[in-house]
């Protein structure tokens, strides 16, 4: 017998005698081991040290502790910072890192008037757009991204979720509210758990959880128990990623390859979420033809005196209602209606087999609901006999024991102002991530974070007021900088960063006098009916409207090419950093879309409102409107010379001569990136 042959042979009789040891009942646990020795554990799993800022040589130019930070890796580089932005690019800068929109030309005024100290000046700027509703709808955008907000279910089927929105306007409200982010957490993985102290209240916690039913699973999977396990396991996937930063989802089948993570400890947190319900809040309707909504599937949101319930108490069968569903179905306004939400309530309690490989009907011995034994983390609180879990693993993630939670959300946050974060891979906390550039100031920066409140708002304050933040980005190039550290890695100077595209097109939006600020009612995702049936659909659900792009319906797999041309993340993947890439299509949408030229056309008139106003001034005031600036002499000369030369060729009307020059700005690259 060969070698091999005998090596298969030993497995197989290893197998065989796995069964027969386990008998009628389950297979025996595989044995589990960390691919990382507890006593080499990573950094990211080290307690969160509170280092004293460093002293550096240069104590004139650190304007806070997160300056010294840098100045010191930069000094031991022998690097030196960049000088300070000037006014002009800071306002730009901060209006659409703070709102995703840019500085009006009053705002701007104001600030280049303002005859306090730079600082002072500043920081009034800041403290205004912090405290405008427009931030909620920015910086929320950017928490759907991690999260994969949707409302569909993609996969063959589509499903539209009717109600997803609801999340989403959670969301944007959480950070506007400046919500401590430890309690989001906890509101968005137990918040049908957490008491309340009125109906409201209520009524947004349970709405949180709908973080949880966002999945991407097939609904139309032959198998019921495979499509309850893949969604557990996106549940775990966007829980363990988005607020810890790693990919405890990779241990499913086997124990994680490079992770402390056992598979035993996958199905000790896999039992929280089998152990609850998701409740979607699905059904196949529109308003011209309501078809039969599964009740039991919403989740029925608290109802305060003096308003209706969405569903009548005690009533437990459509048929016992049906005289009124039929009488009254034309009257329904299903996806607007304020008792039904998305999200996730206790089902029924059971810990977890172990699936081996996987597999379904391949099981072993479940482990404990939150008996997770990750090596450097805490443990969990004990989970009740008659609770899922969620709340234990709630308390888990933002305990202060935890040395993940604030780092990744500090690295986040971070990531988004300066163009890349302390550690690059803001998604991958674990082994193949990489170390952070600057441990000191991470940890720093989350002792910080947690001893103020967790407040988000004011760690974004303390970083835009930073000197780091008010770099210039423009440099020479052959400086001696760029060629010590070509890749800006110790932020020597403020990185150049291409807008998403719902900044682009809310500033076009905004160009032409069209942006709506209103948040809309509801979304009509039910309009596509039961299954997205293509990408046509998508001019009914609202993509021309004028509303800012937040509150455009995300539809898995049928993204407008709007989107995907400016690098919208695909809304089926987690995802805490968007690609930027560099394409023909884009410049093609600026000179081409009907969408660009809708904009250019109702910017020129904006530009043409006042007719007394000589040409070189609309000039001027084109650049500022578009661009955010003065042209210099040169530009307001060619600027000049091209209305000239479109007059005399063809005698168009001044509205199409405008409306060449407002679109040939927006398609500059000054329109659409940030400095």
């Amino acid at each position: 017998m060969t070698t091999e042959l005998k090596r298969n042979w030993t497995a197989a009789c290893g197998l065989v005698l796995v069964l027969v040891g386990a008998g009628a009942g389950l297979a025996a646990a595989p044995a589990t081991k960390s691919a990382v020795a507890d006593d080499n554990l990573l950094w990211s799993f080290d307690p969160i040290a509170n280092p004293p800022a460093p002293v550096v040589k240069d104590a004139t130019w650190p304007r806070s502790d997160v300056d010294r930070f840098v100045l010191a890796k930069l000094e031991a580089a022998n690097l030196k910072p960049s000088g300070d932005a000037d006014r002009t690019t800071l306002i730009r800068r901060v209006a659409f890192d703070l709102t995703g929109l840019p500085a009006t030309i009053a705002d701007i005024d104001a600030f280049l008037q303002d005859k306090s100290p730079d600082d002072v000046a500043f920081a009034r700027v800041v403290d205004r757009y912090l405290a405008s509703p427009r931030f909620g709808e920015r910086w929320g955008r950017n928490w759907l991204d991690v999260v994969h907000y949707a409302d569909s279910g993609g996969r063959s089927w589509n499903a539209p979720f009717t109600y997803a929105f609801r999340y989403r306007d959670y969301v944007i409200d959480a950070f506007n509210k400046d919500k401590p982010y430890n309690q989001f957490i906890r509101e968005q993985i137990a918040g049908d758990l957490l008491p309340a102290t009125s109906v409201d209240q209520q009524r947004e916690f349970r709405t949180a959880t709908g973080l949880l039913a966002l999945s991407p699973a097939d609904v139309q999977e032959g198998d019921h128990e495979q499509f309850v396990l893949d969604r557990v396991d996106d549940q775990i996937d966007v829980t363990s990623r988005a607020f810890l930063g790693l990919t405890i989802s990779c241990a499913r089948c086997h124990d994680h390859k490079y992770d402390p993570i056992s598979m035993r400890d996958y199905y000790a947190v896999a039992g929280v979420f089998y152990s609850s319900r998701t409740l979607s809040g699905q059904g196949a309707h529109s308003e011209r033809n309501l078809d039969y909504v599964d009740f039991q599937s919403l989740v029925r949101l608290p109802v305060a005196k003096g308003q209706s319930a969405a569903v009548p108490s005690g009533v437990h069968s459509m048929s016992d209602f049906q005289a009124e569903w039929r009488s009254g179905k034309r009257n329904i306004r299903f996806a607007t209606d304020p008792n039904v939400a998305m999200g996730l309530t206790e089902g029924d309690l059971a810990d977890c087999d172990i699936r081996l490989k996987g597999r379904p009907r391949d099981r072993a011995e479940a482990p404990p609901r939150g008996d997770v034994r990750i090596p450097g983390l805490p443990q969990w609180r004990k989970v009740p006999a008659n609770a899922s879990g969620r709340l234990e693993l709630a308390d888990w993630i933002v305990s202060p024991q935890n040395p993940l939670t604030a780092r990744v959300m500090v690295n986040r946050i971070w990531q988004h102002l300066f163009g890349r974060g302390l550690v690059r891979t803001v998604d991958d906390f674990g082994t193949t991530g990489e170390s952070p550039t600057h441990p000191e100031l991470l940890d720093h920066l989350a002792s910080r974070f947690v001893a103020g409140g967790w407040s988000v708002k004011g760690l974004i304050r303390s970083l835009v007021l930073s000197r780091t933040y008010r770099q210039a980005s423009a440099v020479p190039l052959g400086s001696a900088n760029r060629n010590r550290d070509p890749q800006n890695e110790l932020f020597w100077k403020m990185s150049i960063r291409r807008l998403e595209i719902e900044a682009i097109r809310d500033s076009m939006l905004l160009a032409a006098g069209r942006l709506d600020f209103s948040r809309p009612e509801g979304i009509q995702v039910a309009g596509i009916g039961g299954k997205a049936r293509g990408a046509s659909t998508y001019s009914l659900l609202g993509v021309n409207a004028s509303c800012r792009t937040v509150y455009l319906p995300v539809l898995r797999s049928l993204l407008p090419e709007l989107f995907t041309t400016f690098d919208f993340p695909d809304p089926s993947q987690i995802l805490g950093q968007r690609e930027v890439t560099t394409v023909g299509l884009q410049a093609l949408f600026f000179m081409n879309s009907d969408f660009a030229t809708g904009c250019a056309q109702d910017a020129a008139e904006v530009l043409l409102a006042n007719r007394s106003m000589k040409e070189a001034d609309r000039v001027v005031l084109a650049y500022r409107h578009l661009v955010g600036r003065v042209p210099s002499a040169e530009e307001l000369k060619d600027a000049t010379s091209l209305l000239a030369e479109l007059r005399a060729a063809a005698r168009p009307t001044d509205q199409y001569v405008w409306t060449v020059l407002t679109q040939g700005l927006m398609a500059t690259a000054e329109f659409r990136y940030v400095r």
